[in-house]
């Protein structure tokens, strides 16, 4: 059976281990979130203006400059051109494509579009 001294020092190391985790995000500034809607309203309007993309299923949150993208498309190619799209807009320093295909679409149809 470990001593009670081992047992306090894995819970020390626990806790701090943790405690460094959690205490790694940094409060953001209101300038911070305001740039950052900024950025993710810029993406959005990018993603919703391209005519190859049916964007409306699709969030975009930003952070610091890293955006991502979650929700759906219908179609495969809809998943590479959202983060293209997204890329090359200004102050987006990284695209996290957390999107899926939606597989129970209705495909081209007048319904779905």
């Amino acid at each position: 059976m470990p001593s009670t001294n081992y047992r306090t020092g894995c819970a020390a190391l626990v806790i701090a281990l943790l405690g460094s985790l959690l205490g790694c995000e940094t409060p953001r500034t209101d300038a911070q979130k305001q740039v950052d809607k900024e950025i993710a309203d810029r993406v959005d309007n990018a993603l919703q203006a391209d005519h190859q993309l049916y964007a409306k299923h699709i969030i975009v949150r930003a952070n610091n400059g890293v955006v991502q993208l979650t929700g759906y498309v219908w179609e495969s190619p809809d998943l590479l051109e959202a983060q293209r799209v997204a890329e090359g807009v200004q102050g987006v320093a990284q695209v996290v494509n957390d999107l899926e295909l939606q597989r129970n679409g209705l495909g081209d149809s007048p319904v779905s579009r």
